[in-house]
């Protein structure tokens, strides 16, 4: 028997082989099935199922909607890759962008921002200042649900920030005056539904 011209090992009967229907037929389903995404009720359906898996088969379990893929040793679930940005972060008057990183792992999203103030003070009372856009994150890098809630901090002064879905970050609480040269330091984590 030759195999197919993929290199995944399929058996495919030659004119050589005997006659064998049944045969052929069950090579060639073999073959290409555990080369595909094998679907199973539960994991131990599959264990009863595939008792000898080899490294790279794939496998759906209906009962928690789960892909998971052998690697030797195991069944585990594929992470999604990590991507990245530092560009494309908006500032707003009266800041100046430091720095600015952005991370997703599938649904995980991730952004630190380091702005510094450049405009005048913004007076805090009673750890309340008047709402002050500070930046607005590059588009696919935004909450997909409503407004983000985190904190910011510069080691002295600590308070609160707002994202919405359109990434604009709103300064909303202060512990004391965000003077004109104090470094903000945003941190934010947050899934998205897409």
């Amino acid at each position: 028997m030759s195999t197919d011209d993929y290199g995944q090992g399929v058996n495919i009967a030659s004119l050589a082989d005997a006659p064998n229907a049944e045969l052929l037929a069950k090579n060639i389903a073999n073959g290409i099935a555990q080369r595909s995404v094998m679907r199973f009720a539960s994991s131990s359906a599959r264990s009863a199922t595939l008792t000898a898996p080899v490294d790279g088969m794939a496998t759906w379990l209906q009962d928690v909607d789960r892909l998971e893929v052998y690697t030797g040793s195991g069944w585990v679930t594929p992470q999604p890759s990590l991507s990245s940005t530092t560009s494309g972060l908006s500032v707003a008057s009266g800041f100046s962008q430091l720095d600015f990183f952005g991370f997703r792992q599938g649904r995980n999203v991730t952004i630190d921002v380091y702005l510094t103030r450049t405009g005048s003070n913004i007076v805090s009372t009673n750890g309340n200042i008047a709402d002050t856009v500070c930046c607005t994150l590059p588009s696919g890098w935004r909450p997909t649900h409503d407004t983000v809630t985190s904190c910011f901090d510069n080691g002295i002064v600590h308070g609160g920030f707002v994202v919405g879905t359109d990434g604009i970050c709103t300064l909303r609480t202060a512990s004391d005056n965000i003077s004109n040269a104090t470094n903000l330091r945003l941190h934010v984590g947050f899934l998205i539904t897409t």
